[in-house]
């Protein structure tokens, strides 16, 4: 199947779409054309690189803190 027949094929599954499928289909675009995702969190949601580096410098400083439960301790 051609692009042009592809797209016209999803323009008619759009418009007879509900919330749900809608909501779908716009986290796939979203997550498709978004490059900045390159993570993801256990509950699923997705990180952004800038969030991921967030995280890194935290438990980098929690390192460097000594902030952290060693293996003894968590016995």
């Amino acid at each position: 199947m051609d692009s042009n027949s592809l797209k016209k094929k999803i323009y008619s599954f759009i418009g007879k779409a509900d919330d749900r499928v809608l909501s779908i289909v716009n986290s796939v675009f979203e997550n498709y054309y978004s490059n900045d995702i390159v993570a993801f969190h256990p509950d699923g949601q997705p990180m952004t690189r800038s969030a991921y580096k967030e995280a890194l410098d935290e438990a980098e400083k929690q390192i460097l803190n000594e902030d952290f439960v060693d293996v003894d301790e968590m016995k």
